[in-house]
């Protein structure tokens, strides 16, 4: 997470940050929405001035107050985006339009994390290309840390094996490998192999 960034997404202040109750939301006082408007410009304007391609999901997300803060339903990888799901209640179905924005952005969802599993990207740092650490606690839950795991496992794996030369295929398994847990191996029973 220290590369130099190339393009990000932001989300504006909007009505509903302007308008949140702060005990609801757990803030320390009632945000004022024109001075948060300004600040959240400040921080595009550094981007843009570095370089960096910025990108508004601003799709109309009412009560989610916390929606400017994209940086926790999503995890990027080298291979397409995780979809989280929110630890946070109030959080639900943020998750669903940042994973509409970056489908329409040809971002390609890798994982979505599902069932009891709770994870937020807050809780998350890259700490190199094969390395992430997932702090748990009230936010992302070890059902989450479990499934980012298993989504995750396949390429910590494929970028090992090309490195030492070896050709790696893949395939999109959803319906099989993901639903099912049945992988590769498992849809084949080699009878006959060249033994040199």
């Amino acid at each position: 997470m220290v590369a130099p960034l190339k393009q990000v997404l932001v989300r504006s202040p909007d009505s509903s940050f302007g308008n949140a109750d702060p005990t609801k939301w757990h803030y320390i006082s009632q945000p004022n929405l024109d001075l948060a408007k300004t600040e959240h410009q400040q921080i595009v304007t550094i981007l843009q001035k570095e370089g960096v391609d910025v990108v508004y999901h601003d799709g109309d997300l009412p009560d989610h107050v916390d929606a400017i803060f994209v940086h926790n339903p999503v995890i990027i990888t080298d291979y397409g985006a995780i979809i989280l799901k929110m630890g946070k209640e109030l959080r639900h179905g943020e998750e669903t339009a940042i994973r509409d924005k970056l489908k329409s952005l040809n971002i390609p969802i890798l994982y979505e994390l599902t069932g009891t599993a709770a994870a937020e990207g807050g809780d998350m740092l890259w700490i190199d290309k094969h390395t992430l650490a997932i702090g748990r606690g009230f936010r992302t839950n070890q059902e989450g840390i479990n499934q980012l795991r298993a989504a995750l496992a396949p390429y910590k794996v494929n970028d090992l094996l090309k490195a030492s030369g070896t050709k790696v295929y893949t395939y999109k398994g959803d319906e099989i490998s993901r639903k099912a847990e049945g992988g590769a191996t498992c849809l084949t029973r080699p009878i006959l192999r060249d033994e040199e």
